[in-house]
């Protein structure tokens, strides 16, 4: 008895040695963003826009998958225009999907090719959660980055 006892333990402790290093590769591959303010967000984008999310699509290149929301810009304070898609993908992928039909500021990045990436560590936010102090970053964008 003592004997299936001892074995039964040591069986527990291997599943559960098994289970604590997945857990701690699977928190590898977590997101985490360096903190910033609204300003020095906005300041180190490449792009600031106010846009409306009109639609969502999953996109698979590959083995990536990535999510394509479809924007229409209302207003542009920093950035080309003509950017109707912003993209999405990883553990620091940006959820706007309960949003469609939302007026959002968005911050992100833009490749050499033009597509413009977004995710959890920009500034994205709903319009009506708007700040005075961040309505007037985004309306003075050019005097407050230095």
């Amino acid at each position: 008895m003592f004997l299936r006892m001892t074995l039964t333990l040591k069986s527990c402790f291997v599943t559960l040695a098994i289970l604590f290093i997945w857990q701690v590769e699977e928190g590898a591959e977590a997101c985490t963003c360096m903190q910033s303010d609204p300003q020095q967000a906005i300041c180190s984008s490449d792009v600031v826009i106010r846009a409306n999310i009109i639609g969502r699509e999953e996109v698979v290149n590959g083995t990536m998958k990535s999510v394509k929301y479809v924007i229409y810009v209302i207003e542009m304070f920093k950035g080309p225009w003509g950017i109707r898609y912003v993209y999405t993908s990883g553990p620091c992928r940006a959820y706007l999907d309960n949003d469609i039909g939302t007026d959002y500021l968005l911050t992100g990045r833009q490749d050499a090719d033009g597509t413009v990436h977004i995710s959890m560590c920009n500034f994205l936010k709903p319009l009506h959660d708007l700040s005075a102090t961040e309505l007037s970053l985004i309306q003075n964008l050019g005097g407050n980055c230095g």
